[in-house]
């Protein structure tokens, strides 16, 4: 049983080797595998590209202030770099990345806190009144004021982790069936129909979470302004 739990967990292990660690490598794929753009008539991927970043430039723009709307490419770039890493996770022996904490907490917690202190310079009175609701009563209000700085401060630890556990337990399933399928042959065409529905279902999952994490960034920065 141990020996098992090792082979199904060894996906997600970041090392693979005591001195050159290969693996994290990876975060540079997408850079390399983003197409450029070197004719004057764009190709068929770089316009559905295009249309894809317009669609997330109007969604993003929805929620963000007029003033600010220049920084949404900032997480548009990061969105299609989540969407992209979580896609070729999906491939063999391709070492998941985001399933991390370390990437993970290197993006959000970083973006999180730029936020915060750039509320704080810039507008500490609205930072400190935002810790008490409005209409709280009296007696509630040191707890109100506790409750809403733990809320505050997960923040970035629950956009890790919701990414994180999303993506294993994905991959713990078609590992779980995989292992399944080897051992009953018989209903194989089965087998190979529930992997291929849990698969494309994986794909969905990869870029929703990779919305996911952009969105509530992006409205982390539209309360910090």
């Amino acid at each position: 049983m141990k020996l098992t739990l090792m082979n199904l967990f060894e996906m997600f292990d970041p090392s693979s080797n005591n001195y050159l660690s290969l693996n994290w490598l990876f975060m540079f794929l997408p850079i390399l595998v983003f197409p450029s753009i070197y004719w004057l008539i764009q190709s068929r991927i770089l316009y559905i590209i295009k249309l894809l970043l317009n669609f997330m430039y109007n969604e993003f723009k929805i929620i963000s202030k007029s003033k600010y709307q220049s920084n949404i490419i900032i997480f548009i770039s990061l969105m299609i770099y989540i969407m992209i890493v979580n896609i070729f996770s999906l491939m063999p022996y391709i070492f998941t990345l985001t399933s991390h904490l370390l990437l993970n907490m290197a993006l959000s917690l970083t973006l999180w806190f730029s936020f915060l202190i750039y509320l704080i310079y810039n507008n500490y009175i609205a930072f400190l009144s935002h810790l008490v609701p409005l209409n709280s009563p009296v007696f509630l209000m040191n707890f109100m004021v506790i409750i809403e700085l733990i809320s505050l401060i997960i923040r970035p630890w629950t956009l890790s982790i919701r990414l994180s556990a999303n993506l294993i337990s994905g991959h713990l399933i078609l590992t779980l069936l995989g292992i399944f399928i080897s051992n009953f042959i018989s209903i194989l065409p089965i087998n190979l129909l529930i992997q291929n529905m849990l698969l494309t279902l994986e794909i969905f999952m990869s870029i929703i979470q990779s919305y996911v994490f952009s969105i509530l960034l992006i409205l982390y920065f539209s309360e910090s302004n």
